[in-house]
């Protein structure tokens, strides 16, 4: 999820306070050495972009029209020395007109997003003026040759472009790392840098090392009795039994295991009961299955497991609910993709004592990274992606393992599986803002347009006749 900051006047302890989290973050990312190097650029585009607002105010006041060519060379005539002897006054006029600065921080797939974005476009003569500093950077090897050859008394020194783009040079990037996307309602400039590609290789090859240690599913034996006790009876109930594995993800998994054995492609729950005789059922539940593992479970085993059953019944509602309409078997796919997506988050909550001997093991061939390739994969991000290997493991097909992990990506996720990912991202979003977890901020803009929702208060709103609708199924269960 991203990470965001806003501020309207950017005070310099607001700049402090900016540039302490993007360190940080680097420092999660496993990139901290790009911190020297980062903090020039960073502060370089904090103070365009507020110059960007300032300048906005300033021709407002001055009753001059930004876009047309005429009044800009007016204005900028003494656009410099007016709000340099005037700054608070005109920091006050951004402030009430509701122009930010904000910096986001986020990752995506092997990437690593840093943008600094404001409320405002750009003009087709700020536009122009990037596009010629970003064309011209071939010419420069060094900074001096900047300081000695750049001069751009117009709006600053003009400076600040070029020497980002000979900072990203020098840690092996290019200007294509330096995007710069102006919108009606926002400019946004963006650095793009890989994630530490040690760090995530190891990641990756350790999650398909501790999904392959062992061929089990783990079943909590509270659930698994429930369902066998239902078996047990000369007359086997099964709208009860159907409630109580739906409600579980491993028993859930553990059906379907067995129903893709009949069909490679069923990924529909109710399909896979029909699919699975009285007797079939009572083998796959019971002692004797060597594919499960039986685990009593703890506090946080529960959490997870009431997580997933939380975003399950969310998604299948915010289905019935979305304005999407291209879903085939929504409400079975969305259901499924609810109670699965956590997948990841089980298996290492429920890892024996042995798979996490042999991971610790694995870990210790990387010399300088080995203890944070272990402690991302056993506490960071990385029970997303183990969710994708289990996925794979028990052969779901492949747009169903992506749309599993992709709902805090949107922006890598392909059109066609777009509105499925959309709903799951917005039920996960739900249950993690109840924990506590994330902020509304962070939920993400389109898919919060498509479902009406264009405050907060609407969004609590919505938790909360989910959350009681929940309470009234389980109650009358």
């Amino acid at each position: 999820m991203p990470l965001e900051m806003t501020s309207y006047t950017l005070p310099r302890n607001m700049e402090a306070y900016i540039r302490g989290v993007m360190e940080m973050f680097l420092e999660e990312c496993h990139q901290e050495h790009l911190k020297e190097y980062l903090n020039f650029c960073i502060g370089e585009l904090l103070t365009n972009s507020k110059k960007a607002n300032t300048k906005r105010v300033y021709f407002k006041e001055k009753n001059l029209d930004i876009d047309d060519p005429e009044d800009y060379e007016k204005g900028m005539e003494h656009f410099k020395e007016d709000t340099l002897t005037n700054i608070d006054h005109y920091l006050e006029l951004q402030k009430k007109a509701g122009l930010y600065i904000k910096l986001s921080l986020k990752i995506l797939a092997d990437k690593i997003y840093i943008e600094i974005s404001n409320n405002v476009k750009l003009t087709v003569f700020e536009r122009e003026r990037i596009q010629q500093k970003l064309d011209s950077v071939q010419q420069y090897g060094e900074m001096d040759e900047v300081l000695t050859k750049v001069l751009d008394q117009t709006e600053g020194a003009g400076l600040g472009i070029i020497i980002i783009i000979l900072m990203l040079q020098k840690v092996g990037l290019s200007k294509e790392n330096y995007q710069v996307l102006s919108t009606d309602e926002e400019t946004i400039t963006r650095i793009i840098m890989p994630c530490n590609r040690t760090v995530f290789a190891g990641v990756e090859m350790m999650s398909y090392e501790f999904v392959n240690f062992k061929d089990t599913i783990p079943i909590r034996k509270d659930n698994c009795n429930k369902v066998y006790d239902l078996l047990k009876k000369p007359s086997v109930n099964r709208c009860a039994l159907y409630e109580i594995i739906r409600s579980d993800p491993t028993l859930t998994l553990l059906l379907l295991k067995y129903a893709r054995e009949k069909d490679s492609t069923c990924f529909n729950f109710t399909k896979a009961m029909s699919m699975l005789t009285d007797n079939d059922l009572k083998y796959i539940f019971s002692d004797s299955n060597p594919n499960c593992e039986f685990i009593d479970p703890t506090e946080k085993m529960k959490d997870i497991w009431e997580h997933s059953r939380r975003v399950a019944f969310y998604a299948y509602n915010l289905f019935k609910n979305s304005p999407y309409t291209d879903i085939t078997d929504g409400e079975e796919v969305l259901y499924l993709l609810g109670l699965l997506n956590s997948l990841g988050a089980i298996f290492l909550a429920t890892a024996s004592h042995e798979q996490l001997e042999y991971i610790t093991e694995l870990s210790r061939q990387y010399d300088d990274y080995g203890d944070n390739i272990l402690d991302m994969f056993r506490y960071g991000n990385a029970a997303t992606f183990l969710t994708m290997v289990v996925a794979k493991r028990f052969g779901f097909e492949r747009d169903t393992c992506n749309k599993l992990v992709s709902w805090n990506g949107l922006a890598l996720v392909p059109d066609f599986s777009i509105s499925e990912v959309s709903i799951l991202h917005l039920a996960e979003s739900l249950q993690y803002y109840d924990e506590g977890m994330i902020d509304y901020y962070q939920i993400d803009k389109n898919v919060r347009k498509a479902f009406n929702l264009s405050n907060e208060s609407q969004f609590k709103a919505l938790l909360a006749n989910l959350k009681n609708g929940l309470e009234t199924l389980s109650t009358s269960a």
